[in-house]
C-alpha cells in the first residue's frame, strides 16, 4: 500500500475537506508514492515519535495533531518543526495528520468518546453544514447517576489520570456534553442542549466561571489522554489484513504532571 492510498482511506473515514479552515491536515512531509507496510499512529508528530515509529518498523506516521499550523517561510533545523522535518526525511518516514477532520467525523473523536460512556441519542454539539458529523457530542446516560459515580465512570471509560470538576456537588448526571481537546468555546452549545455536565480538555478560567454561573457543571481532563482514547478505533479502521499493519505508538509528549 502506498502513502497516497492511506490518505484516501483516511479521507473516506474523516474527509480532509471538513477540517477547520485554520487547520493543516493530510500529507505533512514525504513521498505519496512511498510503499508502506506498517503505519504508526501517535498524538503528536515529534522527533521522538518518529524514532519510535522507526523502531517499530513503520514507513509512515499518522499523527492527530499536525506537524505545523502556520505556513513555513524557512526550514530552520534548530526549531521544533525543522527538527521533526529533518527526523522524518532522515528516516524516510512519511508523516500525515488527521486533526479536526477526525474530531468532527461521524465516527470520529467525539462520537467515540460518547460511545465509550454508553450515551444514548448521541448528537453533535455543533452540526456540520452537510449534517454529517460535527464538533463535540451530547447524549444521555441510560439512567441518572450521582455526580461522583458519573465522574469516576468518565475517568475509567477514557483511561484518564485526572478529571477536575467545577459545579454543584450534590447533584445527579443524566445528559453529558463533551468535546475532545480544546473545546472551551462550545460550552454555550452544551448549555443550550440542557446538559448536566460539560466535559472537555482545555477551558479558560472565565469560561469555567461563566459555565458555573449558568448552572452548567464542567469537568476538564488532560488533553492528550482525552483525545488518545479515540486512537485505537482509528487504528482498527485503517488496518488492512495482509496489506497494512497499524501500530499504536506508546510515546507521550508530556508525562503525568507532578501535583503538589
Amino acid at each position: 500500500m502506498k502513502v497516497q492510498d492511506i490518505l484516501s482511506k483516511i479521507d473516506a473515514i474523516a474527509p480532509f475537506g471538513k477540517a477547520a479552515d485554520w487547520d493543516n491536515v493530510g500529507l505533512m512531509v514525504g513521498d505519496p508514492q512511498r510503499e508502506v507496510r506498517r503505519l504508526g499512529i501517535t498524538l503528536d508528530p515529534l522527533p521522538e515519535a518518529i524514532d519510535e515509529a522507526l523502531r517499530n518498523g513503520c514507513q509512515c506516521l499518522l499523527s492527530h495533531h499536525p506537524m505545523f499550523l502556520e505556513p513555513l517561510r524557512r526550514v530552520d533545523l534548530s526549531t521544533g518543526p525543522g527538527k521533526v522535518i529533518q527526523a522524518a526525511i532522515k528516516a524516510e518516514m512519511a508523516v500525515l495528520s488527521a486533526h479536526t477532520n477526525w474530531d468532527g467525523a461521524e465516527g470520529g473523536v467525539n462520537r467515540i468518546l460518547a460511545e465509550k460512556l454508553n450515551l444514548e441519542a448521541i448528537a453533535p454539539l455543533v452540526q456540520s453544514g452537510d449534517g454529517a458529523g460535527g464538533m463535540g457530542a451530547a447524549g444521555d446516560l441510560p439512567a441518572a447517576v450521582p455526580l461522583m459515580d458519573a465522574l469516576n465512570m468518565i475517568k475509567r471509560a477514557w483511561n484518564l489520570t485526572r478529571l477536575d470538576y467545577y459545579g454543584e456537588r450534590d447533584c445527579s448526571i443524566l445528559r453529558v456534553a463533551l468535546c475532545g481537546g480544546s473545546g472551551g468555546s462550545l460550552w454555550p452549545a452544551a448549555l443550550e442542549m440542557k446538559a448536566d455536565i460539560y466535559v472537555t480538555a482545555d477551558m479558560k478560567y472565565h469560561d469555567i466561571a461563566d459555565c458555573v454561573r449558568s448552572k452548567l457543571s464542567v469537568a476538564t481532563a488532560d488533553h492528550a489522554e482525552m483525545e488518545s482514547a479515540s486512537l485505537p478505533e482509528l487504528a482498527r479502521r485503517l488496518a488492512v489484513p495482509g496489506e497494512l499493519e497499524v501500530v499504536l505508538l506508546k510515546f507521550r509528549p508530556l508525562e503525568t504532571p507532578l501535583r503538589l
